[in-house]
């Protein structure tokens, strides 16, 4: 039986396939076109490298990882308050765990190309 941190990064897992999916789709829709009007493969890249950011920087991404970041703290917050057993450390739910997930779509080493952790500490310590 998988316990709730299990659960919660399974969630993690689909929504964040979800998220870099639709990312991939919306680039993969504009190098169709750009293909239909004639260009080169070269041309595609450097337009699409031009405009937009890697995938792992896009807001659809950035959202699912800061909500589970943020979701795996609450937890460990829950657990400590109740007597709870169990703690896990944001950064390795978000980021470590995907290395072990078997993942063929890769999140791991997606995640992993973030240039920073988006999330940040208020002013009474907590992850915001």
């Amino acid at each position: 039986m998988k316990n709730t941190y299990e659960i919660l990064f399974d969630e993690y897992v689909q929504e964040l396939d979800k998220a870099v999916t639709f990312e991939e789709d919306k680039l993969d829709s504009i190098r169709e076109k750009m293909l239909s009007e004639g260009k080169s493969q070269e041309e595609i890249e450097n337009f699409i490298m031009e405009r937009f950011d890697p995938i792992c920087c896009a807001g659809r991404v950035i959202a699912v990882f800061r909500k589970y970041w943020l979701n795996c703290n609450e937890l460990n917050i829950y657990n400590e308050k109740n007597g709870v057993n169990g703690y896990v450390n944001p950064k390795d739910f978000t980021v470590d765990w995907l290395s072990n997930d078997g993942d063929p779509y890769e999140l791991f080493g997606l995640i992993s190309g973030m240039p920073y952790y988006p999330i940040g500490i208020d002013e009474n310590g907590e992850y915001c």
